[in-house]
C-alpha cells in the first residue's frame, strides 16, 4: 500500500539530498523545491501545484498527473511520455519545458502560458483545443500531431508541416504564418 499525502504544503525542500517518498499526493503544493534528476516514478499527483520548482530531468515513469498545475517551473529534458496517460491533465504557466518529450501524449485542452517549449517533441500527441499563449516553440517537433482547434495566435517560432499534422480549426497569427510555409522555401515580406 502506497503512502497518502493529503493537503500538504512543501516549501524550499531539496529532495535531491533528503530523498522523495513515492506515493499519492492529493491537493498538495510544492513551492521552490528541487526535484532535478530525481525519480518521481509511479507516484500519483492529484490536484497538486508546483510553483518555482526545478524538475529538470526528473523521471516520471508510470506517474499520474491529474489536474496538476506547474507555475514558474524549470522542466528541461523531462520525459512526460512515460506518464500514465489515463486522466493526464496538466497546465503550465511561465515554465521552461525545453527539450521535453511529449510523444503520443493526450494533452487536449492543455493551457501553455508564457512557456518556453524549445525543441520539445510533440510527435503523435493529441493537442486538440490546447492553447499556446505567448509561448516560444522554436524547434518544437510536430509530426503526425493532432492540432485541431489549437490556439497558436500568440505563439512564436513554430514550424508546422500542414501536410503531416491535423490542423483543422487551428488558429495562427499573420505574423507567424511563415512557420507554416517553411518546407516550401518561400520568402514572405
Amino acid at each position: 500500500m502506497s503512502q497518502l499525502f493529503l493537503d500538504k504544503n512543501y516549501k524550499g525542500i531539496d529532495y535531491t539530498t533528503v530523498g522523495f517518498s513515492a506515493g499519492e499526493y492529493d491537493n498538495c503544493t510544492f513551492t521552490d523545491c528541487l526535484f532535478s534528476e530525481l525519480h518521481l516514478s509511479n507516484t500519483t499527483f492529484l490536484e497538486c501545484t508546483f510553483t518555482d520548482c526545478n524538475l529538470t530531468n526528473a523521471k516520471f515513469g508510470g506517474s499520474t498527473l491529474n489536474n496538476v498545475i506547474f507555475k514558474g517551473c524549470k522542466m528541461v529534458g523531462v520525459n512526460l511520455s512515460v506518464c500514465n496517460d489515463f486522466m493526464l491533465s496538466i497546465q503550465l504557466d511561465h515554465c521552461v519545458l525545453d527539450l521535453a518529450n511529449c510523444y503520443q501524449l493526450r494533452l487536449t485542452n492543455t493551457q501553455f502560458k508564457n512557456c518556453s517549449l524549445k525543441e520539445t517533441d510533440f510527435t503523435q500527441a493529441n493537442l486538440s483545443q490546447a492553447v499556446f499563449s505567448d509561448c516560444d516553440l522554436k524547434g518544437a517537433i510536430f509530426d503526425s500531431t493532432t492540432l485541431e482547434k489549437v490556439d497558436f495566435r500568440t505563439a512564436q517560432h513554430y514550424t508546422i508541416d500542414l501536410d503531416r499534422n491535423k490542423v483543422k480549426g487551428a488558429q495562427f497569427s499573420k505574423e507567424e504564418v511563415y512557420g507554416l510555409l517553411t518546407k516550401y522555401g518561400v520568402k514572405i515580406s
